[in-house]
């Protein structure tokens, strides 16, 4: 066989998915004769988002539906990008922020990487999120979207950044007034693999992260949005 790379000789090289697989001997690189991918169906699409909010790792559902990974990751970023923000029609509730650190390619302990979100302290419903490292950017863009709502209180800790975007009648910083959202914190590392600590497990790049934390967080804006609702 020829080296579909460098137009160099192949040697065969094992069955690893049942085809027989070639190796270059000039590149090095493996390959097949052919390659047989089956589509993604409309079916697909919504088993894709159900296996992500279960926390299945992109090989796993590589291996549950036939799909090729390449296909998978191209198919959640896409679905991720169609989900925005909700629009709420709410006043006078209280909400809480908090960040939680995760890990975007490899860690780095000198720019360490965020999520920053905030939630309905009754509803639970997520009001916004950044990914990214914990600046007054990534905060601000957080609490606008719930300053816009015209909030009764907004809990948060004691980092001092909130201290400067967030006037004082409307900020709390008192002890256990943030338990709603650190459980969550708990729920989306329970869930989400690429969020689980001490693990081999994490997101390349911060996009493929946003558009999994969007299909998760508002699943129902996704399947809304497949119906045309």
């Amino acid at each position: 066989m020829e080296c579909k790379y460098c137009k160099g000789s192949c040697i065969k090289k094992g069955f690893p998915n049942g085809e027989q697989n070639y190796q270059c001997r000039v590149c090095k690189k493996h390959q097949q004769k052919t390659y047989i991918y089956r589509i993604c169906t409309q079916q697909d699409e919504r088993m894709l988002v159900r296996y992500n909010n279960e926390g299945v790792s992109i090989s796993s559902m590589s291996r549950l539906t036939g799909i090729s990974k390449a296909n998978i990751v191209n198919k959640i970023r896409k679905l991720g990008r169609q989900i925005t923000c909700p629009l709420l029609n709410e006043r006078g509730q209280k909400y809480e922020a908090d960040e939680m650190s995760v890990i975007i390619g490899k860690k780095d302990k000198h720019n360490p990487n965020y999520l920053v979100y905030a939630l309905n302290r009754e509803s639970k419903m997520i009001i916004n999120i950044a990914v990214g490292g914990r600046t007054k950017e990534n905060i601000r863009k957080v609490l606008e979207t719930v300053i816009a709502l015209n909030p009764k209180k907004i809990y948060t800790d004691k980092l001092n950044i909130y201290a400067t975007l967030l006037e004082n009648k409307i900020h709390g910083t008192s002890s256990g007034m943030i338990n709603h959202i650190e459980r969550f914190n708990l729920t989306l590392r329970t869930h989400l693999k690429r969020l689980s600590r001490a693990t081999i497990c994490f997101s390349r790049n911060r996009e493929m992260l946003e558009c999994s934390l969007k299909l998760y967080i508002w699943r129902d804006s996704f399947f809304k949005f497949e119906k045309g609702i």
